[in-house]
């Protein structure tokens, strides 16, 4: 096997049926010439028709052929190979879809305990439920089921597959414990043949076939000779309803209403989407066949690395981790999707290179914010709505919103785990003891801890005792569970209670984090809208006291720890594109001027506003300033853009709307109000271009600077598709629209064949609308790191000294290498700063965007650096 380097910089590429192989194919050119070494895959395995993602997998191992064929990508291995790029595929060991394509678990629903996949899933077969003893809850009806059967929405059917169970466009299997209560109602003599065929059928369900081999004896079994007469037994069938219901009540499933999985379930889903269904990856042989087709195309050097999606899904991510470094090997470039917290570290004992990247964002994100200014604003929002919680109050209501009213199911599974394992007992008070596992998931600081051995790391005893502290001056009425609960943390020398505890606290962890993420990032986020760039995925609008140099104390250590991390600031799941963001953080430079604009807007706006609240008018107002498009022209496409992203959101906010329940009245209000404010010519549009004129002032070099930053500072620049140019999207679907390829790929040729000209940057300047500019950083600093990948990689970072604190300015620097990063902060740039450098950096310079030579005598002039271009990636090499 071929020795990997890491990848100099990844583009993110979302494949499906309208961006194939083949789409891909004709970018790899382009992609090269921008400077990109690795292509960063969503998943590319067979998932749901019509998947727009690729996270909802049904078959790991087969290419989905909505995406193309496994010979498309030997192609253009080829293609990377003569362009020395490589491949990182995005993997989803945590779930699969619940969806009649995923044949291991309708094989488990069919076959039950015979089915060689009965383990596979994450299922609680003894549920302490009559109704899913033994059975999956199947949450996908509209109504209850006896409802369903009563309207004649159910149905016994007749497929190539043989009999099944529909509902409407679904299809479950008609599972092999219900051909008893089928045969004993077949008594007349025309039915012996269908006697036959289904002792036939089940003596090959019994007999431990794979399921190849099962799927094969159906069709044998399933002939057109018998269709006529298999028909007629599901016609008699549905005209009984009694008989009907009584076979649905012997599958191997539980049909019921989607929205009693909020209640009850015996699955572990992925958060809480009924459609997603995990896997016990824990289980050695079902990460052996999960990985099987995923490590063929490893060894025939297909990909060369992988990311992980959820890890903090897994029971036990670092025992997965050790197993996917065994296979894989040491060479293959291994990251996983991990969501820090501020002061949160990656394990030290996780066998990887890194995350994917969100801790970068947060720490780029504030040091291209005011922090005076965010805390003025933060100030505003707290005089324009004075009943608002603080964040804190806000992020734990939601934390618990999201556990009672949306997982109550998982909830209630955690109290009974904790009682089967033993570790509580009849004297513990059984309600006390489910509180405070609520005010523990609530209360816990991060997402999740990864208890799998005693004693705990240091980290984790500090985590626990501040989660235990607060529970504490939240409720003390269950201080004896409580304490009980506190206790599983601690060293037990007897060996089956240490593995209990073990054993519960792993399961445990699998929830905080799916409470977590919904209860912060996809509720609170939509809820406190003090500054909305920072309610971003991985960063937080409470982090106080950021400077320079707490961003330099965390590029030196992310270079000690996590050089190999991705480097992000837009991915497929950020809540809006990267240069939006950085208009929003623009409006720390000006707060008074916000201030008094939201004013002007509310007493404009005043007759639009119907039942909209101020907290959804003030996320309207920040939204259109974040993605306002570049030109300044109002489109009904954007509109529509901006009117799907509020319903989103306060559908996410879960205040005024739901998606379980959508008030249309509120809705229609919040739709109506954006058309009327972005179409009626009352000024209020008028105003909008100029603030944005004074924004984009600042905002556009603040962009180029977040750029800059990402490609050079420790870690590997991670480009998400498209955003080579501006990137003003909103959440997704908004962000995975499809991507105009020739625009880019001709804007880049020009930008080449025009550098060397005299009016070069008046050119760029002249086309900034369109992000020519960005393009431009982009294409030079990502071709000097292809080419000095050890530098960035390997080398120091080295905070240099500044005399204004308007500028960033840091050294790489490896061997005899030396780069020089310099760029401004938001606001006027100081002309008269001067960069302090070190002892052994001596020039001269090159200039790589501007091609300008600098001398120096210990520093270097700001004004000298930024004079054709404002910013600066200097190199000793000449």
């Amino acid at each position: 096997m071929k020795s990997y380097s890491p990848p100099s910089a990844t583009y993110r590429l979302q494949l499906h049926a309208g961006f194939t192989f083949k789409a891909l194919k004709e970018i790899l050119d382009y992609l090269h010439l921008l400077g990109i070494s690795t292509v960063y895959a969503s998943p590319v395995f067979t998932a749901t028709p019509g998947s727009m993602h690729g996270y909802d997998v049904t078959e790991p191992h087969q290419i989905n052929p909505a995406i193309g064929s496994i010979e498309q990508l030997r192609e253009i291995r080829k293609i990377l190979q003569q362009k020395d790029m490589n491949w990182l595929q995005d993997i989803v060991p945590n779930h699969m879809a619940f969806h009649p394509s995923n044949a291991r678990l309708y094989d488990v629903m069919e076959r039950g305990p015979l089915s060689p996949y009965y383990e596979y899933f994450d299922i609680d077969w003894q549920h302490s439920a009559p109704e899913l003893s033994g059975k999956v809850i199947a949450p996908f009806l509209g109504k209850d089921l006896e409802t369903c059967i009563a309207d004649g929405e159910i149905k016994l059917v007749l497929t190539d597959k043989g009999y099944a169970v529909s509902y409407f466009e679904q299809v479950f299997p008609f599972s092999i414990s219900a051909y008893d209560a089928l045969q004993s109602v077949l008594t007349d003599s025309d039915a012996l043949p269908v006697h036959a065929l289904l002792d036939a059928l089940y003596q090959q369900a019994t007999s431990g076939a794979s399921l190849k081999d099962w799927q094969q004896a159906k069709h044998q079994l399933y002939t057109p000779v018998n269709q006529a007469l298999l028909e007629g037994i599901v016609a008699r069938v549905n005209k009984d309803r009694e008989l009907l219901t009584t076979l649905l009540r012997q599958q191997y499933y539980h049909l019921c209403n989607w929205q009693e999985a909020d209640r009850q379930i015996n699955y572990r889903r992925f958060f809480t989407v009924n459609e997603l269904i995990t896997l016990r990856m824990e289980s050695p042989a079902v990460f052996d066949e999960y990985h099987t087709f995923l490590h063929s195309l490893y060894r025939e050097e297909l990909i060369q690395g992988l990311r992980i999606d959820h890890i903090d899904g897994l029971r036990d991510p670092a025992t997965y981790i050790e197993r996917l470094r065994m296979l894989f090997g040491s060479n293959c470039y291994i990251i996983a999707e991990k969501i820090l917290e501020y002061e949160e570290t990656l394990p030290s004992d996780w066998a990887l290179q890194g995350t994917s990247g969100y801790e970068f964002l947060s720490l780029t994100n504030h040091l291209l914010t005011s922090a005076a200014g965010e805390q003025q604003l933060r100030a505003f929002y707290n005089e324009l709505l004075p009943d608002t919680a603080d964040y804190s109050d806000i992020v734990y209501e939601k934390k618990r919103l999201i556990l009672e009213r949306y997982m109550g199911g998982e909830w209630e599974n955690l109290v009974r785990y904790c009682y089967a394992l033993k570790l509580a007992d009849a004297r513990t008070n059984r309600e006390h003891l489910k509180e405070a596992l609520a005010l523990f998931i609530a209360c816990l600081p991060v997402y999740r801890l990864y208890p799998s051995q005693w004693p705990l790391d240091q980290y984790a005893q500090e985590i626990i005792g501040d989660t235990f502290a607060k529970m504490r001056s939240v409720n003390r009425l269950a201080e004896a569970e409580i304490a009980l609960l506190e206790s599983l943390w601690e060293e037990i020398h007897d060996a089956e209670k240490a593995r209990n505890r073990l054993l519960f606290l792993q399961r445990l962890m699998q929830f905080t984090g799916p409470v977590t993420a919904k209860g912060v990032e996809d509720t609170t986020f939509y809820v406190y809208n003090a500054l909305l760039s920072h309610n971003e995925v991985g960063d937080s609008p409470t982090i106080a006291d950021f400077s320079i140099n707490t961003f330099h104390q965390r590029m030196t250590a992310r270079q000690q720890h996590t050089a190999c991390s991705l480097n992000a600031t837009s991915t497929h799941d950020t809540k809006r594109g990267e240069d939006g963001r950085i208009r929003l953080n623009i409006l720390s430079l000006i707060p008074d001027d916000w201030q008094q604009q939201v004013a002007q807007w509310r007493e404009l706006n005043r007759s639009y506003v119907n039942t909209l609240t101020p907290a959804d008018e003030y996320f309207i107002y920040q939204s259109i300033v974040a993605g306002f498009p570049p030109d300044g022209i109002v489109t009904p496409d954007y509109i529509e853009r901006l009117q799907q992203y509020f319903i989103k959101a306060v559908r996410e906010a879960k205040v005024n709307s739901t998606w379980a329940a959508p008030v249309e009245a509120y809705e229609n209000d919040g739709l109506n109000f954006i058309k009327q404010i972005l179409t009626d010519e009352t000024g209020f549009l008028e105003s909008v271009r100029s603030l944005l004129d004074r924004v984009n002032h600042y905002a556009f070099i603040s962009s180029l600077a977040q750029v800059l930053i990402k490609i050079t500072a420790p870690g590997i620049p991670d480009i998400y598709q498209g955003c080579e140019l501006w990137d003003y999207s909103y959440v997704d679907p908004d962000n995975r629209r499809p991507i105009d390829y020739t625009f880019r790929r001709q804007c880049l040729e020009t930008i080449i064949a025009k550098e060397k000209t005299p009016d070069f940057f008046s050119y760029l300047s002249e086309h900034r609308q369109q992000g020519l500019e960005k393009l431009f950083v982009t294409w030079k600093a990502l071709n000097f790191r292809r080419t000095h990948n050890d530098l960035f990689t390997e080398g120091d970072y080295i905070p240099l000294q500044c005399s204004s604190t308007n500028i960033v300015a840091y050294a790489r620097v490896y061997r005899q290498q030396w780069v020089i990063v310099i760029a401004p902060l938001p606001g006027e740039t100081d002309t008269t700063a001067a960069v302090l450098l070190p002892t052994g950096a001596s020039g001269p310079w090159r200039n790589i965007f501007t091609g300008e030579m600098l001398d120096s005598k210990g520093e270097i002039s700001v004004a000298d650096v930024f004079k054709t271009f404002p910013m600066g990636l200097l190199t000793n090499e000449i």
